[in-house]
């Protein structure tokens, strides 16, 4: 263990006898140690060391052991803190317990159980570390994993979820089935203050009062113990109500009281359990207009709706479905156990000229089938499912205007692709296409993509200036 990685412990005792012994005792033991006989100055302590471990005494001038664990809990609350004392009785014990004390030691107490004591504190923290550490990785990891896209309305949502997900307000999160709102719930959780509480999510089409709590279980009155409640479950985390449109109206009644009150009434004597949950609720439909047409309250509405985020349907943000399918298929090999495979270009040109009225759900499983279909390492038109080749809208369509609906498509999506590998060099990519640099040309100014060499090219040149730039660094002069 390097000096960086040694754990530091806070010493408090009005003793200075005691405080020295086990400042050795800890010392022989590996431990960066910090040693005060003045209890007012622990929140400063804690603030600028940051300890692991706080080891102190329970009756002292100034602040006793209770108000230096409250202070604890408030400024470091991953900070185990180890009770001492001469005046040990059940009732301090039971007290310091329940405001959150690690363990309790009695004067005098040997060596050992000081060191056995701090090293069980010390491993509490450590895990809690890697467990801060672990869930950092996953936040941080979670919108390139699961909430894929670039679209600017996307990325928007990205950021509204950021600024809001450590605050405590309800959420309503409405858009078409299958665009993605339970994700962005999740993310609102797991940025959120309670990602280490439980998330619960509700499917309000089968919500009934038993799970609700507003009425006593069956069996309750025979001396059965009594399941808890969604609510209480959920208790000092999120829960997710969703499809919340299909709510009744009595049903509607009983959520906004438990909403309003923030406690449940429960069990055979009907005793109140109070509550601390987020609510975050989702609807595939638009609920003010439910509410215009009366059939959502307009009270719970506005419960509901503190903060509101609308997730557009695929058909309007088809730039990502390029992401979405990588993303996708790149999820095969672990998943299904398939080999890694590609889009052909005739195949994502479909793809993109299908509306999805499914959504990102629809998209994922016509490519997890399309890729289970195909013995190819390349997707073909012929892997598509027919809902997507014949429900494109060119059924309306002479050959003719369907065909170049699909080369228009083609030819945008082939050539996006060759200026982007290229920086926007017309001579490269003519080139590498097997065509003039002035037919190519041509094409670029009839399918409207000139503007695209221009910003390619802008970010080739400053691309190669800052490559030429970095390799003269440490070049003499």
């Amino acid at each position: 263990m390097t000096n960086a990685e040694k754990p530091t412990i806070l010493l408090v005792d009005d003793e200075r006898d005691l405080l020295e012994s086990c400042l050795r005792i800890l010392e022989g033991e590996n431990y960066d140690c910090i040693t005060t006989a003045n209890s007012l100055e622990v929140p400063d302590l804690l603030r600028e060391k940051r300890p692991w471990v706080v080891v102190t005494d329970f009756l002292m001038p100034g602040k006793n052991g209770l108000e230096i664990l409250v202070d604890a809990n408030r400024i470091s609350p991953r900070t185990p803190v180890i009770m001492i004392s001469a005046y040990a009785t059940v009732e301090r014990v039971v007290e310091a317990v329940k405001v959150g004390a690690f363990d309790y030691l009695t004067k005098p107490f040997s060596s050992d159980q000081l060191v056995i004591t701090v090293r069980r504190a010390v491993e509490r923290y450590r895990l809690g570390m890697e467990n801060d550490e672990l869930r950092k990785k996953l936040r941080d990891e979670f919108f390139s994993s699961f909430f894929v896209g670039k679209h600017p309305r996307f990325i928007s949502i990205q950021e509204q979820i950021y600024r809001i997900a450590p605050t405590q307000s309800s959420v309503l999160i409405q858009g078409e089935t299958g665009t993605g709102k339970e994700l962005a719930a999740r993310a609102i959780h797991l940025y959120s203050k309670r990602a280490e509480k439980p998330f619960i999510v509700v499917d309000c089409s089968t919500l009934s009062e038993e799970m609700l709590g507003t009425a006593p279980f069956e069996g309750a009155d025979a001396g059965k113990p009594r399941a808890r409640s969604l609510f209480e479950a959920a208790n000092g985390g999120t829960i997710y109500l969703e499809q919340v449109e299909d709510l009744d109206m009595a049903m509607q009644a009983r959520l906004l009281r438990i909403l309003q009150d923030r406690r449940v009434q429960q069990g055979s004597e009907w005793q109140w359990t109070p509550l601390d949950i987020r609510v975050i609720a989702s609807s595939a439909v638009n609920l003010q207009d439910a509410v215009y047409q009366k059939k959502f309250r307009e009270n719970l509405y506005y419960c509901l709706n503190v903060i509101g985020i609308t997730i557009p349907p695929l058909r309007d943000r088809k730039e990502d479905i390029t992401m979405l399918c990588d993303h996708f298929l790149r999820q095969m090999p672990g998943k299904n156990g398939l080999p890694l495979k590609v889009l052909h270009p005739d195949a994502l040109a479909r793809l993109m000229a299908y509306d999805w009225p499914g959504n990102v759900r629809e998209l994922r499983n016509v490519i997890e089938r399309a890729a289970s279909m195909s013995d190819e390492k390349t997707i073909m038109t012929k892997h598509l499912q027919d809902e997507v080749l014949n429900a494109d809208g060119t059924g309306n369509l002479t050959f003719r205007e369907a065909r170049k609906l699909y080369l228009d498509k083609f030819e945008k999506l082939y050539l996006e692709k060759l200026l982007l590998k290229n920086n926007g060099n017309i001579s490269r990519a003519s080139e590498h296409a097997g065509i003039t640099r002035m037919s190519f040309y041509r094409i670029l100014k009839r399918i409207g993509l000139v503007k695209d060499v221009e910003w390619h090219r802008a970010g080739g040149e400053r691309r190669q200036k800052r490559d030429e730039e970095e390799g003269n660094k440490g070049r003499p002069q």
